[in-house]
């Protein structure tokens, strides 16, 4: 785990095929943890969905590469994944607010099941 942001398209990639390892040897720690382990898998898949994606856009269209991994520094750096994936969710014609309702009723069962 480092604490600098990646700031090109190339080290974008590195950092997120090097999360999608470490997620799943995660998975493998936490695999009788059924909250966890699917956290893990979901990180670990989506970092290499994204690391496929982002290689491509670097190699065919290098320059918007460049423009979206300025956007993604930014945005780490300001602290705020949440904001920006609400608002694409909201754009694709998603419900993040169903989504976020559901992962709190999910954190809640969590919690009851901790404090029994």
């Amino acid at each position: 785990m480092t604490l600098e942001t990646p700031k090109t398209p190339a080290a974008f990639v590195e950092t997120m095929l090097r999360s999608t390892i470490e997620a799943d040897e995660l998975v493998q720690e936490n695999i009788n943890d059924r909250w966890l382990r699917e956290a893990h898998t979901h990180t670990a898949v989506n970092g290499f969905i994204a690391a496929i994606a982002l290689e491509n856009l670097r190699r065919f269209a290098p320059e918007t590469a460049d423009e979206l991994a300025e956007n993604l520094h930014q945005g780490l750096i300001a602290g705020d994944l949440a904001g920006p994936a609400y608002r694409m969710a909201k754009q694709l014609g998603h419900d993040p607010d169903q989504w976020l309702t559901e992962h709190k009723e999910r954190e809640a069962r969590r919690k009851a099941k901790t404090n029994r």
